[in-house]
């Protein structure tokens, strides 16, 4: 009895971080591609890092941080968001190349939500990192129904074969 409760949690966990992951990509790609439409203004980098971490197991992680300026309507707003669905992952030349392109004191068009100035963006559009959440998302969560799949047809038993099959004389 026990069993398929765990395993209902277990793979329910591992179905709903696919859904989690799947949907936040499908969210940035739907606010990238809003951004394509979003009027832009001149804005100015502040600061350019690039970041670099490490965790415990030796694997590392890198990240352009962008901070940028811009005023609209008056008002002067700054933002650190290079694109919807930028994040930091172990692809050194992707963001080492976003970094560079990026110094501090740069000016940049930024793309900025008319209904919500403090929202925007340098970039627009399907970009590496949405593609990565969507593709990981998708796959995670295809492993999943086909792991609960396997494990709903291992339990079915031999109905359906024996279901199937004539036996004529069966001994006593």
């Amino acid at each position: 009895m026990g069993q398929p409760i765990f395993l209902t949690i277990f793979f329910g966990l591992f179905l709903a971080i696919g859904l989690l992951i799947l949907g936040f990509g499908a969210r940035s790609l739907y606010m990238s591609k809003l951004a394509e439409s979003w009027p832009t203004v001149q804005g100015r980098i502040i600061s350019s890092d690039f970041e670099t971490s490490t965790d415990s197991d030796g694997d590392t992680t890198y990240r352009a941080n962008i901070s940028y300026e811009y005023d609209v309507m008056g008002r002067r707003l700054t933002s650190d968001r290079v694109a919807f669905g930028y994040s930091g992952s172990s692809s050194y030349g992707f963001h080492k190349e976003i970094h560079d392109a990026l110094p501090a004191g740069a000016t940049v068009a930024v793309r900025y939500d008319p209904s919500k100035p403090e929202r925007a963006a340098l970039s627009y559009g399907l970009n590496q990192s949405i593609l990565f959440l969507l593709i990981f998302g998708a796959v995670w969560t295809f492993f999943t129904v086909g792991m609960i799949a396997m494990f709903w047809i291992s339990e079915q038993g031999a109905g359906g074969l024996l279901q199937n099959m004539n036996v004529y004389d069966r001994p006593q």
